[in-house]
């Protein structure tokens, strides 16, 4: 066979295993882009609502420290000293909510995020997967837990959930009341370690349109207590 003919064959056998190697490439980015959940309304919608809470200066951005601004107003609120035991776990805790949740999408220097860079790292890195953000995030509860239950019986009352949530997202009194009757299944004025999780769970990772846990940040579109009013 003349040396041409070989030469044309080695350029069309090359050209489609370069095409197939782009086409393969093109498959696995388009797996890899599609890993990240998309953010639907749901989860949008209390996303941004934790942003705004956040956002105290109205920067329309957020960085860590505002994340340890909200953990050190619940001390504040209960007079537990920042460098005691717990006071150093819910530093701790909220530390770990930044570090695995939202710092890989910071950008920057000063490392903070944009309402947008908040939506995707929640959703590359809680939503994407439900079960391993879960697990983080149960001790992260257990700390605000701790907090919450002022009178340490080992359960939330009515007064210490709207203590809690006034004082870490400037819910008001009704809004946080009514959360509370609905997580309060049997009436008896407590909610436990678990129920509380459960809240975390469903506000972070659930996407049911309508659910009461929806609010744990306060009702969309509703005012947010300055950390003045505190």
């Amino acid at each position: 066979m003349p040396r041409n003919s070989n030469t044309k064959k080695a350029l069309v056998a090359g050209a489609v295993a370069a095409g197939t190697i782009a086409a393969g490439a093109a498959v696995v980015a388009t797996v890899r882009r599609r890993r990240r959940p998309i953010v639907g309304s749901v989860s949008r919608n209390k996303f941004d609502r934790w942003f705004d809470t956040l956002d105290v200066d109205g920067n329309d951005y957020i960085a860590e420290e505002n994340l340890r601004q909200a953990a050190d107003r619940v001390l504040g609120a209960r007079g537990v000293p920042v460098e005691s035991p717990m006071g150093l776990e819910l530093r701790e805790a909220t530390q770990r909510l930044w570090t695995e949740f939202i710092a890989p999408a910071a950008d920057g220097d000063d490392a903070r995020v944009t309402r947008r860079q908040l939506r995707n790292a929640l959703a590359e890195h809680m939503l994407a997967d439900r079960i391993t953000a879960a697990a983080k995030l149960a001790s992260i509860a257990d700390a605000y837990f701790a907090i919450a239950d002022e009178d340490g019986d080992g359960l939330i009352s009515s007064g210490e959930f709207v203590h809690l949530l006034r004082n870490w997202n400037g819910v008001d009194y009704i809004e946080s009341h009514r959360l509370f009757e609905f997580l309060d299944a049997d009436h008896d004025n407590r909610i436990s370690p678990d129920e509380w999780r459960r809240t975390i769970f469903s506000f972070f990772l659930g996407s049911e349109r309508n659910h009461p846990t929806n609010d744990l940040m306060g009702k969309v579109g509703s005012p947010i207590l300055a950390p003045a009013d505190f």
